[in-house]
């Protein structure tokens, strides 16, 4: 199901039961035909101008992989991504290449994403020249407005990855992503390997060049905390299926989904008054995403689950008061979680 955000506003980006499978090696047990590996498995969600979707979820469960597909790294087993009402699923290779450049990445490792052989004004050159963005004799001036918008001084250009912090490198990446004008940009856990400090720095600059450019961010990360600081709404993601979406305070301080709450009971409050006694676990293993379960994905793990969770698939439904903007979530006993999930955890 769809998240909808009001109609007096066009989404810029459309996802639609968007699925991913990768073939598995065979086995005398299982023929090749049935060992597929569900890393993305029917995710629908829409962004809008100038917003942040925070997109979370354990290793593994599919998250990185929809950010990969959005920008054309990975190719979709089936399913639509609108992106300003174009398909770029089934879009041809030319038009494709001209609108890749409106779909930027920022990687999780700003190492390993940076030529080290090259400076860090021919990293930023080179999509521009490529793409035609800019005149080789302007070059040189958008390579210092790009630095000096991510907080870098001009003469950084000269220099080589290598000779900047992890911090700094994240900065590069996030000039590069930027240099090609975008209007999305998938930023795939972009600070878990960064120091706390840093990472408060990184998650300012991505607010104040939303604030500045307009652009539009899905936000990609393991943890809640992050993601509640620069995201408008969340969306919460397991074993290849989003299980709840809806406004970041709301997902944050009433979850509808058993998953949702215990993730948000993994974030560290600060303020010793407002921490709970108790802290919910993530129990039981996670179902293979080759052998799915009949019923609920999460029902293994689950506090909450009944005979119900295990025959039977919950789909997504609306949860939210009359007049309140859509929260949805695939449970079915979400009344019972919500009642008990109030918390203040600012």
């Amino acid at each position: 199901m769809e998240q909808e955000q009001g109609k007096e506003k066009e989404p810029i980006l459309q996802v639609r039961d968007l699925v991913k499978y990768y073939p598995q090696a065979n086995t005398a047990l299982l023929p090749r035909n049935r060992r597929l590996l569900h890393a993305v498995d029917g995710v629908s969600f829409e962004l809008f101008q100038g917003e942040t979707l925070g997109l979370v979820g354990e290793s593994g469960c599919g998250k990185s992989t929809v950010g990969r597909m959005l920008v054309g790294i990975e190719k979709p087993t089936s399913g639509e991504i609108l992106y300003k009402k174009k398909d770029l699923v089934h879009m041809p290779g030319g038009e494709l290449r001209g609108i890749r450049t409106e779909l930027q990445m920022v990687f999780q490792d700003s190492y390993a994403s940076l030529n080290p052989r090259k400076r860090v004004c021919d990293i930023l050159a080179a999509p521009m020249l490529y793409h035609h963005m800019a005149e080789k004799a302007d070059v040189n001036r958008r390579i210092e407005q790009l630095l000096e918008q991510v907080g870098l001084p001009k003469n950084a250009g000269r220099r080589y990855p290598y000779e900047f912090s992890g911090g700094q490198r994240q900065r590069i990446s996030i000039a590069r992503a930027l240099s090609l004008n975008p209007g999305l940009i998938v930023c795939d856990e972009p600070v878990s390997a960064l120091d706390m400090s840093i990472q408060a720095q990184i998650l300012n600059l991505l607010k104040e060049l939303q604030d500045e450019l307009g652009v539009t961010y899905l936000f990609i990360a393991h943890g809640l905390g992050a993601v509640h600081y620069v995201s408008q709404r969340i969306a919460v993601m397991y074993l290849g299926k989003i299980v709840e979406i809806g406004p970041g305070t709301e997902v944050f301080r009433n979850p509808r989904h058993p998953y949702a709450q215990m993730l948000i009971s993994a974030v560290p409050v600060a303020d010793p008054t407002k921490r709970t006694l108790t802290r919910t676990e993530i129990e039981g293993e996670v179902p293979s995403a080759v052998d799915l379960p009949k019923g609920c994905r999460f029902a293994s793990r689950c506090p909450y689950a009944t005979d119900r969770c295990w025959m039977s698939e919950p789909e997504m439904r609306h949860t939210e008061a009359p007049g309140e903007p859509p929260h949805l979530a695939a449970c079915f006993e979400w009344e019972r979680i919500a009642a008990g999930g109030k918390e203040d955890r600012s």
